[in-house]
């Protein structure tokens, strides 16, 4: 299956956040291509912002997500295409990417190949094994749409650049030695 994308992440420009760093072009492709969560807003029905965690690959210069046709997330995509995706690391000094677009919809029916390769992504091959035994009837059930990206603007922070690396190793450390944190 091709994925195309009108404009690639990386091809935007990104603003920083709030006088933090930046991302560097490398670090922002090898941070998107990591194993992390999407937040997933979208506008609902009645017109409130939803949120939804979701897996995605990050392919081409896009993320790709995929939900069950007919959810109501696939429902609320499909009046109101427009979409804002923060991913972000929780370890300090913390990172994290917003992506405003808009959203193009593709029926792939019960085919589960993109879903495994997120499976894979997240749990390993052994554990997504069992999650395609838990979730094969019901992709088969509802089939599945897949959601690709249009980036339209990209801005976010990435405090790791703002530290050296003994620092950041330390940081990303103290909570687990063996000494009361408020003595660090």
């Amino acid at each position: 299956m091709a994925y195309t994308v009108n404009s690639p992440i990386p091809s935007l420009p990104f603003s920083a956040l709030g006088g933090q760093p930046a991302f560097e072009p490398d670090d922002l492709e090898a941070f998107l291509a990591g194993s992390h969560i999407a937040m997933f807003s979208y506008v609902r029905g009645d017109g409130r912002p939803n949120q939804a965690p979701l897996w995605y690959t990050y392919r081409d210069g896009t993320l790709l997500f995929v939900v069950a046709t007919g959810s109501a997330k696939h429902r609320a995509l499909q009046r109101d295409n427009r979409v804002c995706v923060a991913i972000q690391d929780e370890r300090p000094p913390y990172r994290a990417v917003m992506i405003d677009g808009t959203v193009d919809l593709e029926d792939i029916g019960g085919e589960g190949e993109l879903s495994m390769e997120m499976a894979v992504r997240y749990f390993g091959k052994v554990g997504a094994n069992e999650y395609d035994k838990m979730s094969r009837a019901d992709r088969e059930r509802t089939g599945q749409t897949l959601i690709r990206l249009q980036p339209t603007e990209v801005k976010g922070f990435d405090n790791t650049r703002a530290i050296n690396a003994a620092l950041l190793g330390y940081v990303r450390l103290r909570d687990r030695l063996p000494i009361p944190r408020r003595w660090l």
